[in-house]
C-alpha cells in the first residue's frame, strides 16, 4: 500500500540555490534515517557530488535556454510510503528507483533514499528540475500526482504488494459475489502465481533469465488490467463484456448518423452546383431552344447545354418542388459540416476507447483461462494423491 506525493522545491529568496538544494539533500540522506546511507541509490549523479551536478545542469540550461523566473522550481521531491511490515528497505529502495526512472523517463538525475526510522518504510526521491543534458526542464502537468500514483500502483502490483483501496474496491466488496468478481477474490493482488505462464520446454530452452523475464512480463500485464478496470468502474468480467458490446452498438449508431449527414452534404453540394450551372448556362440554352435545337449550335455549345440539362434533372429531385436559396443551402451545409466534425472526433475517440477495452477484455480472458487451468491441475493432482492413498490402504 504505497502512498505517493509530489512536492516542488522552490528557490527561497534569502538563500542561494545551492543552499536550498543542500538543505533538502542533507535531510534526505540523513545517516540516522538511512542506516549510515546504506539505502541510498542514484541515477545520473554521485551521492557525494549531487548538489554540484544538479547545479551544473542548471547552469547549462540557464546559459543556453533561458534564465530562471521568480518562482523557480529547482528540484522535485517524491515521497513514497509503504504499508508497515510489508516490504524490506532493500526492496523499497529498488521500487523507488524504478518509480523515479519511469516517472522522469531517465531524463533527470535523481537520488532515492529509503528511511527506516519510522514504523513504516518510506522513500524520499529528489530529482533535478533540469534534465541531465541541460536542454529542458520537467513540466509539472495538471495530473502529475495522479500519474505518479498510477506508476507506483503498477510497481506495487508487479512486486506482489498491496495498493491503496479506493471507493471502487469497497463498492465491489459490498456487491453480491459473481463468478469472476475482482477485488479480494479470483484476481486478488496477493494471488499472482497463476499469471506466470511459462511453457516447460521454453523454460528449459531459455534458462532462468527467460523465466524471470516472463514472470515480470505477466505481472506487468496483470497490473495494467487491474488498474484499467478500476479506472473505468468495471467490477466483473460480465460487466466488461456488456460494456464492449454496448460500445460497438453506440459506434454503429454514430457511424450511421455521420454517413447520413455525408449523403445530405453531397446532395447539398450537387444542388448548389446545379443552381450555379443553371444560372450560367440559362442564356445559352434559351438560344439553343430559339434556334430549334440546331445540331450545329449544340456542337458549338455542347458543354453548356449538357450542364444545363443536368441541372434541371437535379431540380426535379427536390421533393418540395421549390428550390432553396443559395444562402440557405450554404448555411445548411455549414451546420451539417460542424456537427459531423464534432461527431467524427467523437467517433475516433470511441473507436480508440473500444480498442483499449477489447485489449483489456482479451488480456483478462487469458488471465482467467490460466487461473482455470491452474485450478484443474490442482484438482487433478489432489485426485491422483487420493487414489494413491486408497491403493496403499
Amino acid at each position: 500500500m504505497a502512498a505517493t506525493r509530489l512536492i516542488s522545491l522552490h528557490h527561497v529568496k534569502t538563500k542561494s540555490v545551492a543552499q536550498c538544494l543542500k538543505r533538502c539533500i542533507d535531510y534526505v540522506r540523513d545517516e540516522k534515517k538511512t542506516e549510515d546511507e546504506k539505502y541510498i541509490s542514484t541515477y545520473g549523479c554521485d551521492p557525494k557530488t549531487i548538489v554540484g551536478e544538479f547545479l551544473l545542469s542548471r547552469k547549462i540550461y540557464e546559459d543556453n535556454v533561458r534564465r530562471p523566473h521568480k518562482k523557480d522550481v529547482i528540484a522535485y521531491q517524491i515521497r513514497q510510503s509503504f504499508k508497515p511490515g510489508e516490504i524490506t528497505p532493500e526492496k523499497a529502495n529498488e521500487i523507488g528507483y524504478d518509480l523515479a526512472m519511469r516517472f522522469t523517463k531517465g531524463r533527470h538525475a535523481f537520488m532515492v533514499a529509503t528511511h527506516t526510522d519510522k514504523h513504516h518504510i518510506h522513500n524520499h526521491i529528489v530529482f533535478n528540475s533540469v534534465s541531465i543534458d541541460g536542454k529542458s526542464r520537467f513540466r509539472n502537468f495538471y495530473y502529475s500526482g495522479l500519474a505518479l500514483s498510477r506508476i507506483s500502483d503498477i510497481l506495487c502490483l508487479e512486486n506482489n504488494l498491496s495498493v491503496i483501496q479506493s471507493r471502487y474496491e469497497e463498492n465491489i466488496r459490498n456487491k453480491n459475489s459473481k463468478r469472476h468478481r475482482f477485488g479480494n477474490r479470483a484476481l486478488d493482488q496477493n494471488s499472482l502465481s497463476f499469471l506466470v505462464d511459462i511453457e516447460k520446454k521454453m523454460r528449459e530452452g531459455k534458462g532462468r533469465g527467460y523465466e524471470n523475464w516472463a514472470r515480470k512480463f505477466n505481472l506487468k500485464q496483470r497490473a495494467k488490467v487491474l488498474l484499467f478496470l478500476e479506472e473505468h468502474g468495471i467490477s466483473s468480467y460480465e460487466e466488461l463484456v456488456k460494456k464492449t458490446d454496448s460500445m460497438e452498438a453506440d459506434i454503429d449508431v454514430l457511424n450511421e448518423k455521420i454517413k447520413a449527414r455525408n449523403t445530405a452534404m453531397k446532395e447539398n453540394k450537387e444542388l448548389q452546383k446545379a443552381i450555379i450551372d443553371y444560372s450560367k448556362t440559362r442564356s445559352v440554352y434559351t438560344e439553343y431552344r430559339k434556334c430549334g435545337y440546331s445540331k450545329k449550335f449544340y456542337a458549338e455549345h455542347e458543354d453548356e447545354i449538357e450542364r444545363h440539362k443536368a441541372a434541371k434533372k437535379i431540380f426535379d429531385t427536390v421533393s418540395s418542388g421549390k428550390l432553396p436559396k443559395m444562402k440557405e443551402l450554404r448555411d445548411e451545409y455549414g451546420e451539417l459540416l460542424a456537427v459531423n466534425k464534432t461527431d467524427f472526433q467523437e467517433y475516433v475517440r470511441m473507436r480508440k476507447e473500444k480498442k483499449d477495452f477489447l485489449i483489456a477484455r482479451k488480456n483478462l480472458e487469458l488471465l482467467l483461462e490460466r487461473e482455470k487451468a491452474e485450478e484443474r491441475e490442482k484438482a487433478k493432482a489432489k485426485q491422483s494423491r487420493s487414489s494413491r492413498s486408497e491403493t496403499s490402504l
